[in-house]
């Protein structure tokens, strides 16, 4: 964080943290900065996150919005949203009993973007001025709106006829125009149409997440070949035939050692029978390090991964799966730091994901030009974090 010095006037500061995985690593470095600086903060945190908010110094209010019982009538099919649907219209009604009982006069209420406080503030009744969003990703969009908002409604509808309101469905909301301040975790050089965003958008750069070295992953690299890393990220990591393509495409490969994290909910001896010897399957890799020994990555372009990736010079390829992953690899292609494979235009077959990665490594020379100047960009975004800081909570 740069320019430490600044004089800041110090605020009275209440952060609603994310409730799902990414955004909520979104919000800690955020509340750890404003924290240092002198801010009185205070934390709305889900259970399932209050401990990565321990070594804070920060004040904690932990609440629960458990689905468990939700998630269980769910059929396996379920989209990757449906039940974040229902955490969200839970995670919101908790939130419209407990805010109102808190009687401290905050300066400023700090929300992650899923939250929908235009129809939330129906009940708090606080001055719109005081509002402030933590943007994960981009805040525009090229994709169709209405398949954006396909599905995640009824996950809210008990919450709103309980407080008689309208919450929109929440990755829609991300991308939808509002007068809101916005933190924005990239740079304007890293976001699709930068020139369309206005003076609500303030760009503070990804964050730069310190994880601990994990003894447990007992991965060892082959120094005879390349190593190719696989992931569709924790929220569509389901798709289980896209694994098997990916399989039958370095089957044995004499150039490539490959490692496939396939996610939580995927059973690996139920799904994968034969392995190949050049093949490790995990449910789960810490990717921040894995990613400085990898040559190829192939990705769903998660805004996290994506930028990982950059910051380790890793080669993409990008296979998105929905919304802002589209145009993420949008960009990546746009800016020339990438392959971009979009599966609702060409079938991904075995061939098309073989020669994706020989262009990637092959390109890899060139890609880190293009890496080099988003990463440029990042480091300026941040640099500038505390003077936004001073401007968004004056």
């Amino acid at each position: 964080m740069g320019n430490a010095a600044q004089e800041t006037k110090k605020k009275k500061i209440l952060v609603v943290n994310g409730i799902l995985h990414g955004h909520f690593t979104c919000s800690v470095e955020i509340v750890r900065e404003l924290a240092e600086l002198g801010h009185d903060v205070t934390c709305y945190v889900l259970d399932e996150f209050a401990a990565r908010l321990d070594d804070v110094p920060v004040k904690k209010v932990v609440y629960s919005a458990d689905v468990s019982e939700i998630r269980k009538k769910l059929p396996p099919v379920a989209p990757p949203f449906a039940i974040n649907s229902f955490l969200f219209g839970k995670a919101i009604d908790v939130l419209l009993t407990m805010l109102p009982e808190d009687k401290n006069d905050y300066d400023y209420y700090v929300f992650d973007s899923f939250f929908d406080i235009e129809e939330m503030n129906k009940v708090l009744k606080i001055d719109p001025a005081k509002f402030v969003k933590i943007c994960s990703s981009f805040i525009l969009t090229d994709e169709n709106p209405n398949d954006i908002i396909e599905g995640r409604i009824r996950g809210l509808q008990e919450t709103n006829q309980k407080y008689n309101i309208n919450l929109h469905d929440f990755v829609g909301l991300h991308v939808t125009p509002n007068k809101f301040k916005k933190l924005i975790l990239t740079s304007k050089y890293f976001h699709i149409r930068a020139e369309d965003t206005d003076e609500t958008a303030y760009f503070i750069g990804p964050n730069i997440e310190k994880r601990v070295f994990d003894e447990n992953f007992d991965f060892k690299k082959d120094p005879n070949k390349k190593l190719l890393y696989i992931s569709l990220g924790t929220v569509f990591g389901r798709d289980v035939e896209f694994y098997h393509r990916c399989i039958e495409a370095f089957r044995d490969s004499e150039e490539y050692q490959v490692i496939m994290s396939v996610g939580k909910f995927v059973d690996i001896k139920q799904n994968f029978s034969d392995i190949p010897s050049n093949f490790t399957i995990y449910n789960y890799v810490p990717q921040t390090q894995l990613l400085p020994d990898v040559d190829v990555f192939i990705s769903h372009a998660g805004f996290n991964s994506t930028t990982e990736s950059f910051a380790n010079g890793v080669p993409l390829v990008l296979v998105p799966q929905k919304y802002d992953q589209l145009d993420i690899s949008r960009t990546v292609q746009k800016l020339n730091v990438g392959v971009f494979l979009n599966k609702y235009e060409i079938d991904i077959t075995p061939d098309v994901l073989r020669k994706a990665v020989k262009e990637a490594y092959d390109n890899k020379e060139t890609f880190k030009a293009g890496i080099k100047k988003i990463n440029d960009s990042f480091s300026e975004a941040r640099n500038n974090r505390t003077a936004i800081y001073a401007k968004v909570f004056e």
